[in-house]
């Protein structure tokens, strides 16, 4: 009897691979212990808020600067007013690229918000983000600084990419 567990823990070893298994010692006679690995499945509407690969405009941030010094318009009201400061958005890219829940985490007002969701809303599907392979829904963020073009004011930069035009300074993600 004592020569049949060691034979069975042979087998085991010899029709399992290495990455399968663990040897425990338990008293006096190993065991062997085969390890599934199972596959946890993401629900369909988890969002995601760090990933392995993360969600980028299309072309990357040189294209979403180009877009947004080519279709950002700095609002009226916040011209006459002299608004300036950076709006803070937090949105999800989908699955499918596509933007959505846009929500406003800190903004200056004068339609400098409002502004700042549409060319959210304007932009194209995103590249989506990835975690372990699939594209998965992902929370973002991003700062746009709305600042005149005659303005003295200098902001501190949070962010290295920062694009400076006439009417709107535009930060990256």
């Amino acid at each position: 009897m004592k020569k049949l567990i060691p034979l069975c823990s042979l087998l085991l070893f010899i029709g399992c691979s290495d990455e399968d298994l663990y040897v425990s010692p338990d008293g006096d006679t190993p065991q062997a212990v085969m390890i599934v690995e199972e596959e946890i499945p993401m629900s369909a509407s988890e969002i995601f808020a760090v990933v392995e690969e993360q969600p980028t405009f299309p072309g990357g941030m040189g294209e979403w600067m180009k877009f947004l010094r080519t279709n950002l318009k700095y609002p009226t009201k916040a011209k006459e007013m002299g608004v300036e400061g950076a709006v803070f958005l937090s949105f999800v890219v989908q699955k499918d690229g596509e933007v959505d829940d846009i929500q406003v985490i800190r903004g200056v007002g004068a339609g400098c918000d409002e502004e700042a969701v549409r060319m959210l809303l304007e932009s194209p599907n995103w590249t989506p983000g990835k975690q372990r392979g699939r594209e998965v829904a992902t929370r973002m963020q991003v700062r746009i600084v709305f600042r005149m073009a005659n303005s003295n004011k200098k902001q501190p930069s949070l962010s290295p990419l920062e694009v400076e035009t006439p009417a709107v300074t535009v930060t990256g993600l």
